[in-house]
């Protein structure tokens, strides 16, 4: 299975990149629909911390994700080349191909968005152009997978894929934030109340989000592999399969957290919340890696 996936070196690697995707992503979703729905004094007193939090998250994933890319390209021009042949020959093709000039403007558009929120940030809010460039991440997957790739209803699948891109990086990414704050927050006098206000904030922006992972990825099952009849058969049906059960199972949980967190409104049991947030967050990592093996698997004809 790894092995059709282009082997472990290459799943890794694409892991890393969809993992900084999806924290860029997140970092701007945490920041701009979740801590600034925050309100009242509690807001008023961490609000300008968390938005630090969440930048400095968006330039650490830039920064993977740009230095990624060497290891990325070479890897993939590895793949067409016989052992004792050299590489540079292959490197070049690569870059000319549609995978090849997807993953230097993936690069380029990392690269602008780490440096305009590391020099051109002001208060709270984000450059327009590293906005510019957090909406062009959630876009450019899709041309370094097969959606780019399909032959019939291309442009549908590129949409499709650019929606779930962005709904489940926005989702995962944002939760993983989360998670980061409640952890950090354990040990302070108001760090319960701010776990709940942020897992009630955030509820709204997790079932539009995981509504949308799942419509979305039903739609690529039925453009992947003409479901029902493709879901029979094949790894990277089962693999797809799996993901979509998995989704399911971190938004139950997600689900769980806002109802205990509106229900006791002020606070939440800062130690149990915090292991039940980690395992969600662990399960949303595990979609990940299905999906970095997907992605470089091929669907059944």
């Amino acid at each position: 299975m790894i092995d059709a996936a282009g082997g472990m070196l290459v799943v890794m690697l694409r892991f890393l990149a969809l993992a900084a995707t999806t924290g860029i992503l997140g970092a701007w979703v945490f920041g701009r629909l979740v801590v600034d729905r925050l309100i009242g004094d509690l807001g008023d007193r961490h609000r300008p911390s968390l938005h630090r939090f969440s930048v400095r998250v968006a330039i650490g994933c830039s920064a993977v994700l740009m230095l990624s890319t060497a290891a990325r390209l070479f890897a993939q021009a590895a793949a067409f080349t016989e052992p004792g042949d050299p590489l540079w020959p292959s490197v070049l093709s690569v870059l000319q191909t549609r995978w090849g000039w997807a993953l230097v403007a993936q690069a380029l558009t990392a690269t602008i968005v780490g440096v305009t929120l590391l020099f051109g940030r002001h208060g709270e809010t984000w450059p327009r152009l590293s906005e510019a460039g957090v909406a062009a991440l959630a876009v450019l997957p899709a041309y370094l997978g097969h959606a780019g790739a399909a032959g019939e209803w291309r442009a549908i699948s590129v949409l499709v894929d650019v929606t779930h891109v962005a709904a489940a990086g926005s989702w995962v990414g944002a939760l993983g934030l989360l998670t980061a704050t409640a952890l950090r927050g354990r040990g302070t006098a108001d760090g319960r109340a701010l776990s709940a206000a942020l897992i009630v904030a955030f509820h709204p922006v997790a079932m539009v989000a995981a509504s949308t992972v799942f419509v979305t990825g039903l739609v690529t099952a039925w453009l992947r592999m003409g479901a029902p009849v493709g879901i029979a058969s094949s790894s990277y049906s089962g693999l797809f399969v799996a993901k979509l059960l998995l989704v399911g199972v971190v938004g139950a949980i997600g689900a769980g957290h806002a109802k205990l967190a509106r229900r006791r409104q002020q606070s939440v049991d800062a130690a149990s919340t915090g292991r039940t947030l980690l395992a969600e967050t662990m399960l949303a990592v595990l979609v990940l890696a299905i999906t970095a093996v997907l992605t470089g698997t091929e669907p059944i004809a």
